[in-house]
């Protein structure tokens, strides 16, 4: 064998089913030096309802990556210590707690246990196994308290990880007659069949510090995008380098577009160049010139297998670094980071295709709007001729403007160190383009509603937004907030998936759709936690239109409880009148009215206390979390309780502002 090949018996690897697990008695450990777990809500809800979309439309499988472990053996049990993957395997071992507690009957129940113990083990951490053990109902193990589990940073996360995945099975549980949905017994079923992931397992004795060491620094894996821009490139013939350098100015999305684009072309007329220039690529303004040797795509990502990685340490080989040399023509420094977007490159690219294709009379994408089926999506564009992928490149180039102009993204606050949902503003310099954070708005709020609600993964919103602000040449904000209402609201009430009536709102077709007034019965169902959580959010956005009317007449401490106000991930409904001990009937306990969307860590504190300990709790609050809350407690009054004939008034009142909201779009719109 030559020395620098690589054997693959050293590195064994494994294709995983929760099935394949309990099958074979599998067991995982967490080892003392890996970080708590640290995955958000939003991340556990993704990976939830992303499995559940692939097994309503029957996918026949769901794959969610790799992992690296080392194999133990413990008095005879097969253990796997987890190297890499403890998020997104303790995210699967919570799934299975989840629905143990709610109680189905289901092969899932078992898997949480492994004997007397839990089968997700964490070393030398006895309070998370005490944590999951007693959720997993197991004798002898007993749940910190409360105060424990806030303060401990390995436990706080994954009760609000187990907070809302509960809420996620029980929603599935209420909803089991909606023949468009999976049961409860059918997403169990593929949950524990169908979702794989390929476990990578280093030989016992491997010098753990070194592996890792020599990953950090021997580059990652070709990605997809690498694989599709080989694919698409190999098409092109003419400006291949100009193209080239387009795609790269459009890629790198933890900085703002304009800095991108100086960065690549450092030739360019930059004295000249305003925001606007942008738009469209203009040579005359970049002033981009041909290189010798054009850089070579495929090589960008180059990087090396966990079995070369392992192998090479096993066999004291130096293990060597990727070519990095690709794009350093361009000098555009990877690691700086000046804001955060809401999606990934992957799936802007998606979104810019469906752009591309229903601004020129194409035909919507055929596979899921997912970002792990990204070469798969682009199959046709590989498939078509020069001038059709180049015609798109352009379009990425111009979406990509789009994006950063008007679509919100994390940005961290002068003095602060917390990153919040904004807008920015573009101002011209002397020889560069500027930003500053703009105040918030309703357009930022109306696209945090939509961030944070329907299917995270795909964010269907955002084709028909961009499509209609380069279609429309939008360039003043009103009239992008009221494009945007018409799309949310066409959105709400549309008859066919969001998926569909995104892409005919991209082709300013709108969709099929119910009438406001056959939805509004939907508010009178004694749903509980199974309200779309779409709508608190969008209630939470009219709420805050109302209140900026009549800002200056709060009093000081008001006004800046609203001025802190922001929508955030919330995914945990909560009972305003405390479920337990209730006085209330059913109609009246899980009535719109008495609910509102709390985050996991707010509906914990709040627990089954009663509604004027709920009251007094959030007029402390330095801000207002939830606008539906303040119209509550403000009608409750000081050691009120929340009545049957409150929680029809308030819910009446809800209505009538979803009522104002959506006759006064359709007059604006008819």
């Amino acid at each position: 064998m030559p020395k620098n090949s690589f054997s693959q018996s050293k590195v064994r690897t494994e294709l995983l089913t929760l099935q394949t697990i309990f099958d074979k008695d599998y067991q995982f450990t967490i080892p003392s030096y890996q970080r708590p777990y640290v995955w958000s809500d939003i991340d556990v809800l993704d990976l939830f309802n992303d499995i559940k979309t692939a097994c309503k439309l029957k996918e026949p499988n769901y794959f969610i990556g790799t992992i690296l472990s080392s194999e133990l053996n413990q008095n005879g049990d097969k253990v796997y210590e987890l190297i890499d993957g403890q998020q997104r395997t303790t995210t699967l071992m919570l799934m299975t707690i989840a629905f143990k507690q709610a109680g189905v009957k289901t092969k899932l129940s078992s898997l949480a246990t492994y004997g007397n113990k839990p089968r997700l083990q964490f070393t030398v951490r006895d309070q998370v196994q005490q944590l999951l053990g007693a959720y997993a109902k197991l004798d002898g193990f007993q749940e910190p308290s409360g105060y424990e589990i806030e303060n401990n940073p390995y436990l706080s996360q994954i009760k609000k990880a187990l907070v809302v995945l509960k809420e996620a099975v029980q929603e599935i549980i209420d909803n089991d007659g909606d023949c468009d949905e999976p049961t409860i017994s059918e997403f169990g079923d593929y949950l524990y069949s169908n979702v794989q992931w390929v476990n990578n397992i280093v030989p016992l004795g491997i010098d753990l510090n070194r592996l890792f060491a020599t990953m950090n620094t021997s580059g990652i894996q070709l990605e997809q995008t690498d694989i599709l821009k080989a694919k698409l490139f190999k098409k092109i013939t003419a400006n291949k380098a100009q193209y080239d350098a387009m795609w790269l100015a459009c890629e790198h999305l933890e900085s703002y577009f304009e800095r991108n684009v100086q960065k690549v072309f450092k030739k360019g007329d930059w004295a000249r160049i305003s925001p606007s220039d942008l738009a469209s690529f203009n040579n005359e303004l970049l002033r981009f010139e041909v290189a010798n040797e054009e850089p070579n795509s495929t090589q960008r990502r180059k990087g090396l297998s966990i079995a070369e990685l392992a192998s090479g340490l096993m066999e004291e080989e130096k293990v060597s670094t990727a070519d990095s040399s690709s794009f350093e023509t361009y000098d555009l420094d990877v690691e700086t980071v000046y804001c955060q977007s809401i999606i990934k490159f992957p799936l802007l690219l998606i979104h810019a295709y469906r752009v591309y294709l229903a601004l020129n009379g194409g035909g919507d994408i055929e596979p899921r709007l997912h970002s792990d089926r990204l070469l798969e999506i682009f199959e046709p564009l590989v498939q078509s001729d020069e001038e059709t992928i180049t015609g798109f490149i352009k379009m990425l180039w111009q979406v990509r403007y789009q994006f950063d102009r008007w679509v919100i993204k994390w940005v961290e606050p002068d003095n602060s160190t917390q990153t919040q949902l904004a807008l920015t503003s573009q101002t011209k310099g002397k020889d560069r383009i500027n930003r500053s954070q703009k105040e918030l708005s309703a357009l930022v709020l109306l696209q945090s509603v939509r961030n944070f609600t329907g299917d995270r993964s795909a964010q269907y919103w955002l084709t028909p937004f961009i499509s209609r602000l380069l279609a429309e040449n939008i360039s003043d904000e009103s009239a992008a907030l009221s494009l945007l209402e018409g799309i949310d609201n066409c959105m709400s009430l549309s008859e066919v998936t969001q998926i569909h009536a995104s892409f005919l709102l991209a082709k300013n077709v709108e969709p099929l759709t119910t009438t406001w007034q056959v939805k509004r019965s939907y508010f009178y169902k004694p749903m509980s936690t199974s309200f779309e959580h779409y709508w608190f959010q969008k209630l939470e956005y009219l709420l805050w239109k109302q209140l900026k009317q009549s800002e200056f007449s709060l009093s000081t401490e008001h006004q800046k409880k609203f001025k802190l106000f922001r929508i955030t991930s919330k995914n945990s409904v909560e009972h305003i009148h405390p479920q337990n001990h209730s006085k209330l009937a059913s109609q009246h306990l899980h009535n719109f009215g008495n609910l509102v969307l709390l985050s996991p860590g707010e509906n914990s504190s709040y627990s089954d206390k009663p509604e004027s300990v709920k009251r007094a709790e959030f007029m402390k609050k330095d801000r207002y979390d939830s606008l539906k809350s303040k119209r509550i407690f403000e009608k409750m009054k000081d050691g009120g309780d929340w009545k049957a004939d409150d929680v029809e008034t308030h819910c009446e009142e809800m209505l009538a502002v979803l009522d104002t909201h959506y006759e006064e779009g359709i007059l604006r719109n008819g």
